[in-house]
Formats: structure tokens, C-alpha cells, sequence
């Protein structure tokens, strides 16, 4: 068995390449909307867990973030939803009511506003805060507080318990 090469097409010359000044690069143009989930924060400014007096009675209020596919809460500094791990999440205001879960080992020294609980709130969600109105480390799992806007501008949230109806 023989094996025969097709001929080549012939060759042509070509011009010379001749290279092309280079232009400044462009930044990468976002396709998302300013609104969207997966917009860089840019001048937004990252959103803290810090209460603020904005309600229409003066209550403080908490920032938090409501995942829009399975509507679960997460905190205001979550990038993820820690239940479905979906990047849209749109920001919410939750009023500041909850209910005391348990009580924490403090992890802190110092003097602080008091013990740390775990607070549900109203909306869903989960934080970490002290409780004032009761005697340290002795507020009843169940009982109803509301936040408080903390006077040292501290970390810290605070809650109050609210008063019995």
C-alpha cells in the first residue's frame, strides 16, 4: 500500500504584518443595574449591623437582608443567603422586636452593657446582643425585648425587655 500527499495549495506571500498603536484599555463596562445583587458596592457603603433611629414612633430600628429565592433573613454583612446560597438579596428593616432564645457564654472582658443573648426576631433572623431591664444572666427564655439605640455607640446591640401585657 502506497500513500500519496495531495498537492499544497501554492503559497502566496502576504504583506508584511504591520502592528496597530495600542489604545488605552477601557475599565470592563457593568452589566448590571445599579439596584442589582451582583453590582459592586462601589460608593454604596457596606451595610453594618448597627441600630438606628428611623422608625416612624423613634424606635431604632435593625438593617438586615431577605434572600428574594427562599425569603429566608440573613444579616445586614451576608454577601450569601446562608440557606439557599443565592447572591440576590435585597435589604430590609426589621422593627427591632424579638424574642430572647437563649443565653450565651460571655466572650468578651470588660465592662459591658450585660450578658450576651441569642435574639430571634420578629423577621427571622438571629442576632447576638445584650439585654437590659433584667438582672444579668437571669432574663427568661421566651421573653419579649425591643432594641435600643446603645448611648457608646458600641458594637454591642442592646435590647430592653419589654414590659409584660
Amino acid at each position: 500500500m502506497t500513500l500519496t500527499l495531495a498537492p499544497s495549495a501554492p503559497h502566496t506571500p502576504q504583506a508584511p504584518h504591520v502592528r496597530q498603536p495600542q489604545q488605552p484599555a477601557q475599565p470592563p463596562q457593568s452589566s448590571h443595574a445599579p439596584d442589582s445583587p451582583f453590582a459592586p458596592f462601589g460608593d454604596r457603603p457596606f451595610p453594618h449591623q448597627q441600630p438606628r433611629t428611623a422608625g416612624p414612633s423613634g424606635e431604632a430600628e435593625l438593617d438586615y437582608r431577605r434572600c428574594r429565592w427562599c425569603h429566608s433573613a440573613s444579616a445586614a454583612a451576608c454577601l450569601l443567603c446562608p440557606v439557599c446560597g443565592s447572591a440576590d438579596l435585597v435589604p430590609a428593616r426589621a422593627s427591632g422586636q424579638g424574642t430572647v432564645q437563649r443565653l450565651l457564654r460571655p466572650t468578651r472582658r470588660g465592662p459591658q452593657p450585660g450578658r450576651p443573648y441569642l435574639i430571634v426576631l420578629d423577621e427571622g433572623h438571629t442576632v447576638q446582643a445584650a439585654v437590659l431591664g433584667g438582672l444579668p444572666g437571669a432574663v427568661p427564655i421566651g421573653a419579649r425585648v425591643h432594641l435600643v439605640t446603645s448611648e457608646e455607640g458600641g458594637r454591642v446591640l442592646t435590647f430592653r425587655l419589654a414590659p409584660r401585657t
